[in-house]
């Protein structure tokens, strides 16, 4: 763990986030009958899942930060998929081979493995185009989108490698499609599997834009840039906008409860991000606080490998204990896989990675025509 204050806060942070996903996948995502609960369910998280907008949040703040570090577009690039990619092709290629051998639900009315990934769906994964087809693991297309985010903003920062044109390029593309987004899903009668707001999320993460923008917004108040004031206002409410349309399903029960529970959650998280980058420190609560920072430190792995282990286990340790118990041994079990895989795979591979990345994007960039994709040093910022 860093012993910096400002990175710790940051690990808390996520700590938060991956809490609130496990959470809701393990007591919300699926009816208690599908993971076989007759009695004591444990209290529905119906607002969890608004962690992993909160890591959109983080990850806007933390690339922000990588941007100003890399010499050029293609040691950000490299950095950016040695983070990302070998613990994601680990965790592809290991929970297809469990979902294999054990027994996961398949709860259609649920929208959860409806049908089961093959082999094609596995390449697919790897190429981060699940949505093409079906993902291994539920979670992977936020992995999806933030590899999007990532190429976006290489994009424009090759183009415009200054913090202030970056900045309100990225916060009015935000401003522009979230809106697009939003209208289309609350106008939009298409069915099917493929509709318009569905292929604004597959093809420019539209809503995910907001709250990415927030956190690079947030780097920028934490740095003393002055002006962005209207720009952090409107993604702010785009971003509660997108989060009240995402929870609010129509017919359900405690729908309108389920709304404003998760809003007023998502806006907490918020408010404590936007405290941290005007220089305000998280009170340091003893044990709590550092166990959080370490959660945060194992938090892509924990997020990556917990929901389809997680599934079967509860699905089949319910059917002999309590469920709060079977709960809580999920959690812990889970973690401790997360622990031995960050290990294996996460942080094992992550420099060798890096070093032969930059060599192929240096390789390529090299040899493109177009100026604004070469990789070229970035210059400093503009008063």
């Amino acid at each position: 763990m860093s012993t910096t204050p400002r990175v710790e806060t940051i690990d808390i942070f996520r700590g938060l986030a991956v809490l609130l996903v496990v959470l809701f996948h393990f007591t919300a995502r699926l009816p208690n009958h599908a993971l076989n609960i007759t009695e004591g369910a444990p209290w529905a998280v119906h607002f969890g899942w608004v962690g992993v907008y909160f890591f959109f949040m983080i990850s806007g703040y933390c690339i922000f930060m990588t941007l100003e570090r890399s010499a050029t577009v293609s040691v950000f690039l490299a950095r950016r998929f040695s983070r990302l990619y070998p613990a994601f092709a680990a965790a592809v290629i290991l929970l297809f081979i469990f979902t294999l051998i054990a027994n996961v639900p398949s709860v259609p009315e649920a929208k959860y493995r409806a049908v089961p990934a093959g082999p094609v769906d596995v390449v697919m994964n790897l190429l981060f185009l699940g949505e093409l087809g079906e993902w291994v693991n539920g979670s992977f297309w936020s992995i999806a989108a933030e590899l999007k985010f990532y190429l976006l903003v290489a994009i424009i920062w090759a183009y415009l490698p200054n913090k202030t044109g970056f900045t309100r390029v990225f916060a009015t593309l935000a401003m522009v499609m979230a809106p697009i987004w939003a209208i289309s899903t609350l106008f939009s009668g298409g069915g099917g599997s493929y509709t318009p707001q569905s292929l604004l999320k597959f093809l420019t993460i539209a809503p995910y834009l907001p709250f990415f923008a927030i956190g690079i917004l947030g780097r920028q108040i934490q740095t003393g840039e002055q002006g962005n004031r209207g720009f952090m206002i409107a993604n702010l409410a785009l971003a509660l906008l997108v989060v009240g349309i995402e929870s609010y399903t129509p017919g359900a029960e405690d729908a309108v409860l389920v709304a404003i529970t998760s809003i007023v959650v998502f806006a907490a998280l918020t408010g404590l991000f936007l405290a941290f980058v005007s220089g305000h420190a998280l009170p340091q609560i003893p044990f709590l606080s550092a166990g959080l920072a370490r959660v945060g430190l194992l938090s892509f792995s924990w997020y990556l490998i917990h929901e389809t282990v997680g599934m079967s286990l509860l699905a089949t340790f319910n059917q002999f204990l309590p469920a709060w118990l079977t709960l809580v041994l999920v959690i812990v079990t889970t973690f401790c896989i997360a622990v031995v895989f960050a290990n294996l795979f996460e942080w094992r591979f992550r420099k060798p990675v890096e070093a032969f990345a930059t060599a192929v994007l240096n390789w390529i960039g090299s040899r493109l025509t177009l100026p604004g994709l070469k990789a070229r040093a970035a210059t400093p910022s503009q008063p």
